[in-house]
């Protein structure tokens, strides 16, 4: 099966894929300030939150301690929220 965007595979069964962090209880939560946007961005923001709540990807929560803002990337003339994770990857690998 091939998707190419989360309206792709709606209703996907939990069972069969499911991402869960798993944090020490020992961690101090690091919540970044709130960073605010422009207009135009923030009805990027929503439509994107709201396809992936539509396709049951993510959650909303309330109360986080744990916060960081979205990254808005503009590629091939448009805006897409952006992961940081590739940053976090180790640039050489391990022997």
């Amino acid at each position: 099966m091939f998707a190419w965007s989360p309206s792709d595979m709606p209703g996907i069964n939990p069972n069969i894929i499911y991402h869960r962090l798993h944090v020490n209880p020992a961690c101090k939560p690091v919540a970044q300030k709130k960073r605010n946007f422009a207009l135009e961005r923030v009805a990027i923001i929503e439509a994107e939150i709201d396809k992936l709540l539509a396709a049951g990807f993510i959650e909303e929560v309330s109360y986080s301690e744990w916060l960081a803002n979205v990254v808005l990337v503009a590629k091939q003339g448009k805006w897409q929220m952006e992961s940081l994770r590739r940053l976090h990857r180790p640039q050489q690998g391990m022997p």
